[in-house]
């Protein structure tokens, strides 16, 4: 495995790591149809915001084990992950290609971020800056954790308002646009809204996608949940795929085989003396 590949592999499970886990189980979500959900003019912005925090995925500790695929440009990559976190406090990873051998060690922390590749005999210290580069926005810990568990989160909370929420096939969709027609196709976007936010909600009040486009920065972040189950901390989405639009388009998916939660986890990470730290 050469070094651009191994960098391929840290980033991508650097950008997954802030994932807190389910509890383990088999058992899949029991789905509401369209019908189920309330008609339109019952649900106000506050409304849909008070169940989407009273449905939102809940855990402390976990374990889990998922395959990872990346995407940059024609570059692929895919590997498997053994994750550890305590939520909003830890995030220990283990990741492994092909041959089984772990090449790389990532543990993130509220205000750092460490990578040990085990291929080069290098190590990396870093910020949140780390995962702004990959996802060529400005995130924070809180952001990246709510976007990955499939919670709702604000990009910008001091002016991004969400201002309305309508109905498209099965979806509520809370937006930050001002609506004053049901379907999306039919209205514009606001050129003076520099960010534009649009959370998909199904009838369980759980995310089913989420779209953010910063128009300043001509970005946009996309993504899409699917193969809920029922666990012991809410509905979690076990398969996702992350697309990033910008000057480099980038793609993340993940597809658990394994999570468990509860148990109080260790997060060992060891520097060799002999490693070299790289910037």
């Amino acid at each position: 495995m050469n070094k651009k590949t191994v960098q391929r592999l840290s980033y991508g499970l650097i950008f997954l790591c802030l994932i807190f886990g389910s509890c383990k189980t088999r058992k899949a979500a029991q789905r509401m149809d369209a019908a189920d959900i309330n008609p339109m003019n019952n649900r106000s912005v506050d409304d849909l915001l008070e169940k989407l925090d009273s449905s939102a995925f809940k855990a402390d500790w976990m374990q889990a084990k998922a395959t990872v695929k990346t995407k940059e440009e024609d570059k692929e990559s895919s590997f498997t992950i053994h994750l550890r976190a305590r939520k909003d406090s830890a995030i220990w990873i283990s990741v492994t290609p092909l041959l089984g051998i772990e090449a790389a060690r990532v543990l993130i922390t509220n205000d750092s971020i460490l990578v040990l590749d085990r291929i080069n005999n290098k190590y990396r210290v870093g910020t949140m800056e780390y995962i702004n580069k990959l996802l060529q926005m400005k995130v924070n810990f809180e952001i990246v954790q709510s976007l990955l568990i499939g919670n709702f989160f604000a990009y910008k909370k001091s002016e991004n308002k969400f201002n309305s929420v309508y109905m498209e096939e099965k979806y509520y969709i809370l937006s930050s646009l001002t609506k004053h027609k049901l379907k999306r196709s039919l209205e514009e976007k606001d050129p003076n809204k520099a960010v534009i936010q649009d959370c998909y909600v199904d009838a369980n009040y759980r995310l089913t996608k989420v779209s953010v486009e910063d128009q300043k920065i001509h970005k946009t972040l996309v993504t899409d949940y699917s193969d809920f189950r029922l666990t012991d901390a809410g509905l979690f989405p076990f398969k996702s795929v992350t697309k990033i639009i910008a000057e480099k388009n980038f793609e993340i998916s993940i597809d658990y085989s394994k999570v468990e939660v509860g148990e109080k986890q260790e997060f060992p990470f060891n520097i060799p003396a002999s490693f070299e730290r790289v910037r």
